[in-house]
């Protein structure tokens, strides 16, 4: 699975589509990101795909200056040459985020590895810097 942690960029899945998303100068991947999981009709969304839902949500709040304190640097590198909102993103990063909090395969994943109330704790806290 690839991960170090519970957070948000402690996983090859997130920083990896990072480290792509450098190769971009738009927003058209963090919508991309956000759209695999709003038109998932499963129960219960992919590790992966939620883990780069989950970062492209908090770029979307980066974007309008609430950034994470963890933010890697290759995303704030990315940032500095993006350098504009996502604010009309940002109510499909809530839906996105709540959905993988509610029902989703990283849910599971955390929940069995003993590490669901750190992650629900980052989850819960990126809603807060989401609400408009």
């Amino acid at each position: 699975m690839g991960d170090w942690g519970s957070g948000i960029y402690e996983n090859d899945d997130a920083m990896d589509w990072i480290y792509d998303l450098l190769d971009s100068t738009g927003l058209s991947r963090i919508k991309q990101a956000l759209d695999v999981i709003a038109q998932d009709n499963s129960d219960s969304p992919d590790v992966a795909d939620c883990r780069i839902a989950l970062a492209a949500a908090d770029l979307v709040a980066a974007l309008d200056g609430d950034i994470n304190p963890d933010l890697p640097d290759e995303a704030e590198e990315w940032i500095a040459i993006v350098n504009r909102s996502a604010s009309s993103l940002r109510p499909k990063a809530e839906d996105v985020t709540r959905k993988i909090l509610e029902s989703s395969e990283i849910k599971t994943y955390m929940e069995k590895n003993g590490r669901f109330e750190s992650w629900k704790k980052d989850i819960q806290v990126l809603l807060k810097r989401l609400e408009v």
